[in-house]
């Protein structure tokens, strides 16, 4: 098989030439054809693969799984730890965000009964914390 500038130049006459060289086509056809040669080339250039969009898909849901998973798990740390100094709260705040929250803002459960946690828990569940700090079996 021979390359050359020659070559190239035989093939550039033939492109050219085309619509004279076979009957029956005309410019239309030849662009279609020239695109969808263009098109076939770049997708085997590129290794086109369809399936890769779904991959990123799985993998993004995966990520989200784990990262679900990671959270709960800190939570369930969070409550655990913090349980032993306050364990009537965990009874109290059911969600993880709020259980958080309430733990980063107040400290130590004696601090409970001079902070607003309005802007945390709904008023009855922030009442219902605030007494059950006082009378705590937690540890200090």
């Amino acid at each position: 098989c021979i390359s050359d500038s020659k070559v190239l130049q035989l093939f550039r006459g033939i492109r050219s030439q085309m619509t004279n060289l076979i009957d029956g086509l005309d410019d239309a056809q030849l662009r279609a054809m020239q695109l969808g040669l263009g098109h076939g080339l770049s997708r085997y250039k590129l290794k086109f693969s369809p399936d890769k969009v779904d991959t990123m898909i799985v993998q993004a849901i995966n990520l989200l799984d784990e990262l679900d998973k990671e959270i709960n798990t800190y939570a369930m740390r969070v409550r655990e730890w913090y349980g032993w100094h306050f364990p009537e709260m965990a009874k109290l705040v059911n969600d993880n965000e709020q259980y958080a929250r309430v733990v980063l803002k107040m400290g130590l459960r004696s601090e409970a009964r001079g902070m607003d946690f309005s802007d945390i828990l709904p008023e009855d569940v922030e009442a219902s914390m605030k007494d059950a700090a006082i009378v705590s079996m937690g540890t200090d």
